[in-house]
């Protein structure tokens, strides 16, 4: 998925959350993630594939 489709996800799922809070995982794992594409630091990406593992799990 590349950033730009992630940032349209985030904005979407972001007027979700004002609706229902049950939607803040997902507005937090996106958001996250464009933070992650932004960031050009394989370490930051990195920790942000540990921490999906670790929420699958």
């Amino acid at each position: 998925m590349d950033k730009d489709e992630l940032v349209r996800l985030r904005a979407a799922v972001a007027k979700l959350v004002t609706d229902n809070p049950i939607y803040v995982p997902v507005f937090d794992r996106l958001d996250k993630e464009v933070e992650a594409l932004a960031s050009s630091d394989p370490v930051a990406r990195a920790r942000l594939v540990v921490a999906s593992q670790r929420a699958i799990a």
